[in-house]
């Protein structure tokens, strides 16, 4: 029988499948991408410019494609199955015609990932290996033939045909990914003297398959990739343990810059991916690719839900500090990864979606330079940690303090304990909310940022409502009417509980979101900046407590119809601004639709290019405005 027939049956008997289905998907899927593998490695090397080198192996490549063409046919039904087909059919096509063996090994790679991303096979360890720790397992059992430096020139390679392979070949292996060898280890390759290694824990192939392909490369080129590594490049490319296995060193030069040399310092280093996994750009990187997965299989759903995620659990709460450095950056990142998420509501065509996730990878990948940095020093920390708690805090100081100098001015003053009560609650509540999103539990950013955009929609509410109240008793004839009314009696019990709930409302509103940002500013910020957080935030509440005053003292002394009028402007002004806001929280949470729009973005005022944003506050400036010119016409008549 001949040699691709004994190989083509050991395959379809090889008892090592089961070994295989545990670590990337079933023995059937594991097997076509084994096959995939070799084609794309040997192929190259038996046809060149049209002409066969050697005539057997080429037809062993034949036969592989053909096998696999009826594989991926007899796969189970998925939505990319056909297209999977048709290019396993495509790819027999051209080795049948002696195609150029780049365009053969491209397709064939093509479609190991279209198969990967179609049936959800996993092809990365668990974990991430030590490759040192093969060192002793590749002395036993590998270096009789491939010798003690991988260069194939073992005690035993004179007596073994075909030789063994030269680990330290950068040529060969500029073609094969972790991945590629490990299922080399797994499975071998019948008909030659490499014998398939399944007695061996899963574990234990991973990390040999690590410390092979280390033999290519140099200690320079794997110190030039750790220095860029720390810049922090390669994190869009190397985001995970997946996406480390699958690259190929000529898929990293395609890349770009030091990708090939960073490829060669996380082969050697793999751990070094699962701690920058950790960061939120990391995580985010990582779940936009779970994200085109979905898409890619036709779940629409879930890939708008990762895409969420991926913002909400990452980016978003890198905004501040990458603010206060690049906001030009910031601004294009977030709309890029609204763009997408818009893309995949929209149902568009996939291209059009891969393009999009693309612009946003680039996106991340430039925030994540900026943001390890060395600007990411004490005083980018400081400035930072100011910027959250006077953003945050100055919306809740402005409502406040109009809300206890109306007071004050009206002789309520008896009413400010409640007033009081509702922040002081927020606050405490706000420090109930670290003690438990950073000790028992993560709280979603989807929970966050629906409990935000509720909040903000039912302040809005109230604010209007208490707007409109100010501004009827505008004029001293209707405030003297109302106070004739009300001397008699103090507020009620359901108005003093009102006060304490726009109160708490504003407040912990803004503490809710404050709180998160600073637990990712803490954690991305090096032991010695930590002190230039906490500076930040102490010199940021001094700040508003100044500003509070300030308020608070000159707002009392305002003639009182003025003072009503600008009071209510300004809680009118301020409910248009928390209802932009709430609608932007709603639709990061995935529970409002977001078209965006040609528009100014401004988040201090609740202004966000969306179409759904705008027209609420569009309608609620109309109400606003209606409602003031029909109550000043009143009080005029």
């Amino acid at each position: 029988m001949p040699r691709r027939h004994l190989l083509l049956l050991a395959l379809l008997l090889l008892p090592v499948w089961s070994a295989l289905a545990e670590d990337s998907g079933t023995a059937r899927e594991g097997q076509i991408l084994h096959l995939l593998d070799y084609v794309s490695l040997e192929y190259p090397q038996f046809v060149r410019g049209g002409t066969v080198i050697n005539a057997s192996e080429y037809a062993e490549q034949l036969e592989f494609a053909r096998e696999v063409a009826n594989m991926v046919a007899a796969l189970p039904e998925n939505p990319r199955r056909a297209a999977c087909a048709s290019e396993a059919a495509k790819l027999a096509e051209l080795i049948e015609a002696k195609a150029d063996g780049s365009e053969v090994a491209g397709l064939s790679r093509a479609l190991q990932q279209e198969l990967i991303g179609a049936y959800r096979i996993a092809v990365a360890p668990k974990q991430a290996p030590d490759p040192s720790s093969a060192a002793e397992l590749f002395a036993e059992r590998c270096a009789a033939c491939h010798g003690a430096s991988g260069d194939g020139a073992g005690a035993l390679a004179a007596r073994l045909t075909p030789a063994p392979s030269n680990f330290r070949d950068a040529a060969r292996q500029s073609t094969r990914s972790v991945f590629g060898l490990f299922n080399t280890i797994t499975f071998g390759v019948q008909g030659t003297p490499m014998r398939a290694f399944g007695e061996l824990h899963a574990d234990q192939r991973w990390a040999l398959a690590f410390y092979v392909s280390r033999f290519a490369v140099s200690d320079a080129q794997r110190a030039r990739g750790a220095q860029a590594w720390e810049r922090g490049e390669g994190r869009a490319a190397f985001a995970s343990l997946g996406a480390l296995v699958a690259m190929t060193p000529a898929e990293a030069r395609k890349i770009g810059g030091d990708a090939e040399f960073i490829l060669a310092y996380l082969r050697d280093q793999p751990a070094a991916v699962e701690g920058a996994a950790r960061t939120p750009i990391a995580f985010t990187t990582a779940t936009l690719g779970r994200s085109l997965e979905a898409y890619r299989a036709g779940e629409r759903d879930q890939a708008y839900q990762l895409a969420v995620t991926a913002y909400l659990e990452g980016f978003e709460l890198t905004e501040a500090s990458l603010d206060s450095r690049d906001h030009e950056l910031r601004m294009r990142t977030e709309a890029a990864l609204m763009g997408y998420r818009s893309a995949i509501q929209a149902g568009k065509p996939l291209a059009q979606v891969e393009a999009d996730c693309r612009a946003a990878l680039q996106l991340l990948d430039q925030a994540q330079k900026v943001l390890a940095a060395p600007s990411g020093s004490p005083s980018a920390s400081f400035v930072s940690s100011l910027i959250i708690i006077l953003r945050e805090g100055l919306e809740a100081i402005l409502v406040l303090a109009a809300m206890g100098a109306f007071l004050v001015r009206t002789g309520k003053r008896d009413s400010l304990p409640w007033l009081h009560l509702g922040w002081v609650a927020a606050l405490a509540l706000g420090a109930l909310t670290w003690a438990i999103s950073s000790k028992l539990i993560a709280i979603s950013g989807a929970h966050r940022e629906v409990t935000e955009g509720v909040t903000a929609l039912v302040s809005a509410a109230l604010l209007l409502y208490v707007g409109f109240w100010l501004h009827n008793k505008a004029s001293v004839a209707r405030w003297n009417q109302f106070i004739r009314g009300q001397m008699d009696r103090a507020l009620s019990g359901g108005a003093l509980f009102g006060i304490a709930l726009v109160s708490f409302l504003a407040v912990y509103r803004e503490v809710f979101e404050t709180v998160l940002f600073y637990q990712a500013l803490w954690v991305q910020s090096a032991d010695g900046s930590r002190a230039a957080v906490m500076a930040g935030f102490a010199v940021g509440s001094a700040g508003l407590v100044f500003l509070a005053w300030l308020i608070a003292r000159f707002s009392v002394r305002l003639p009182l119809g003025p003072f009503f009028v600008g009071s209510s402007l300004l809680l009118a002004a301020m409910a248009v601004v928390f209802a932009g806001q709430g609608v932007a929280a709603l639709q990061e949470a995935g529970k409002l639709a977001a078209n965006r729009i040609d528009f100014p973005s401004i988040p201090m005022l609740g202004i966000y290019p969306n179409l759904q944003g705008l027209a609420l506050q569009l309608v609620l400036l109309t109400i606003i405005v209606i409602g003031f010119v029909y109550m000043r016409a009143n009080r005029r008549a």
